[in-house]
């Protein structure tokens, strides 16, 4: 323990001088959001960073720099919207979080067939483990190579079958949105559980995509640790990236600011990692039961659709198999998710992954699973939090798995 306090000590000195510091960066929190708030903080999430899932009921999250700190607290004050300092200075809290997970992947290293659950891994060790996982299992496991990244990253996911034809099939992909370190390694438990039984594997074909957003993610472990989007370059603007999660062809809407953390991109799958995903859903639609995104963080389980409260032909399975899940994942550790249509007391929301899948009929059931959140404002939980988060939503996926593939 002596020789890792050590480690953390000369990374935190070292860290500043390389990545984002956020220094003087702060994090409000409101109080719970009324109905007539919702149109607010809609029109402010589209220009500031707003975090978790805003909606009625529930409190939201904004990171404000030093900048824009007056100017979002006025704003919540001119619309009645109390709210209090989360975090005074989130600078401090980054440094201290990475040095801490650079330490443990220093003092703990890993085989590249073993997944890591005490630390955050990186892309470039997580498309390891699957290159390894794939050689080492050659009879259940294969590739799914979907091409490259704008910055040439290959995009890495895993096919887990029991070789019978005329399988149905279910995908799960992970962090979309870049910052959203605790949902690569939920997707790394599916993996290990669906090798190591099998039942799973003759339930239906499983596919996995441990990191849908190869440049973000990497870019928020190298130089900024809250960044969202993918890192494709604006033309005529020097803010960077698009929201891939805005950017999928189903009701995409491409009014947007380049600097906004929800900029849909330039078109519908201008995001090659987002066209790579639709496209393997639309050619898969003949076998594809289930679509399971995987982000952080609200404790959420959200059914198509986010742009309408409208209820959809299948609503009621939907709720059904989202409802049976939650209780898998209460039942572990006392931890309740919400199961809610992603418009319903949210801001409304187009081009989005799983509204993609079922909107084109390629899955009856589909779903965004927002993780519980931790750390200095949610987007951050500690290395010590992995563990418990993969142990009670394994069960609940399993649980989801099982429903939709018998009804």
């Amino acid at each position: 323990m002596r020789l890792l306090g050590s480690i953390i000590l000369l990374l935190v000195l070292g860290s500043a001088l390389a990545y984002k510091s956020y220094s003087g960066y702060q994090v409000l929190k409101t109080a719970p959001l009324t109905p007539a708030a919702m149109p607010y903080v809609n029109r402010l999430s589209r220009r500031f960073d707003f975090w978790g899932t805003p909606g009625v009921g529930r409190p939201a999250t904004v990171m404000v720099s030093p900048q824009d700190a007056p100017i979002v607290i006025a704003a919540l004050n001119r619309m009645r919207i109390s709210h209090e300092v989360m975090v005074a200075d989130l600078g401090p809290e980054v440094e201290r979080e990475r040095a801490e997970n650079e330490a443990l992947r220093l003092a703990l290293p890993r085989s590249p067939r073993v997944a890591a659950y005490d630390r955050f891994m990186e892309f470039e060790e997580i498309n390891a483990h699957v290159l390894e996982t794939v050689a080492a299992n050659p009879d259940i496991a294969s590739l799914v190579d979907l091409g490259l990244s704008t910055e040439g990253r290959e995009l890495l996911g895993i096919k887990l079958s029991n070789g019978a034809a005329g399988q149905k099939s279910v995908w799960f992909d992970c962090a979309i949105h870049a910052r959203e370190w605790i949902a690569p390694p939920v997707c790394l438990r599916i993996i290990d559980e669906v090798l190591a039984d099998p039942a799973l594997r003759d339930l239906a074909d499983w596919y996995i995509l441990p990191v849908a957003n190869p440049d973000g993610y990497s870019y928020s472990h190298t130089d900024e640790r809250f960044w969202r989007k993918t890192r494709r370059p604006n033309e005529g603007s020097s803010c960077v990236g698009t929201d891939p999660n805005r950017n999928f062809d189903f009701l995409w809407d491409g009014v947007g600011d380049f600097c906004s953390e929800v900029y849909p991109g330039s078109s519908a799958f201008s995001e090659p990692e987002c066209g790579a995903i639709g496209n393997f859903v639309s050619s898969n639609a003949d076998s594809l039961v289930l679509y399971v995104a995987v982000h952080s963080y609200g404790e959420l389980i959200l059914y198509p659709f986010g742009h309408t409260v409208e209820p959809v032909p299948n609503v009621d399975d939907l709720i059904a198999a989202g409802t049976a899940s939650a209780d898998a994942i209460e039942a572990v550790g006392g931890t309740r998710y919400s199961v809610e249509n992603s418009a319903a007391g949210l801001y409304f929301t187009f081009g989005a992954s799983d509204d993609y899948a079922y909107g084109i009929g390629a899955a009856l059931y589909s779903y965004t699973y927002e993780l519980s959140g931790g750390g200095s404002g949610g987007f951050n939980p500690p290395a010590s939090a992995i563990q418990t988060v993969v142990d009670e939503v394994w069960p609940g996926l399993k649980t989801l798995v099982e429903y939709s593939l018998a009804n």
